[in-house]
């Protein structure tokens, strides 16, 4: 079974992505990490030198390339669920997991790092993106919502009962 992890910068897709791959004994990709390894340039250098459009391309064909995974958690990047193909082939995949936190949480997760962000200009447009990509997150098979006080494991072993029984993995 592949699962895709879906939200916005900040919810705890690739931390919460590490940890559930391990509990399922499953490989971990990172969207993210695998097109600047790729690309042999961070997203941001990405984004200047090469453009939005590039990069969303370079997203697609390496997401596309999770279809030869047998099983996987695969962190997607906040917007990749945003694009009709992406979600299709998504829903086709595998299944996709929406960590929903609070526009409060995220930001200030994400504070700290935001010159690395392209998409968190400041943070009224990064709100307004948030808002605009809630529509599409939505269609994802499950939603776990994240508050403040979750660990890690704690959001892992609430993703854990929402899985299809039938095809979830589990170890020990």
């Amino acid at each position: 079974m592949k699962v895709y992890l879906i939200g916005f910068m900040g919810a705890g897709k690739t931390t919460i992505g590490r940890a559930l791959a391990a509990r399922l004994g499953s490989p971990f990709f990172d969207l993210d990490e695998l097109v600047e390894s790729a690309e042999k340039m961070s997203i941001k250098d990405i984004f200047a030198q090469q453009g939005e459009p590039y990069f969303r391309k370079r997203e697609r064909d390496i997401l596309r390339s999770t279809h030869y995974l047998d099983h996987a958690v695969i962190a997607t990047g906040g917007g990749t669920f945003t694009f009709e193909e992406n979600i299709q082939f998504i829903q086709s995949e595998g299944f996709s997991v929406l960590l929903s936190a609070p526009y409060n949480l995220l930001r200030s997760r994400i504070s700290d790092k935001a010159a690395e962000r392209p998409m968190f200009r400041d943070d009224v447009a990064a709100h307004e993106l948030y808002n605009t990509r809630i529509r599409y997150y939505k269609m994802c098979d499950t939603t776990i919502d994240i508050r403040d006080d979750d660990t890690p494991m704690e959001i892992v072993e609430r993703i854990l009962l929402e899985l299809p029984k039938k095809r979830a993995r589990r170890t020990s």
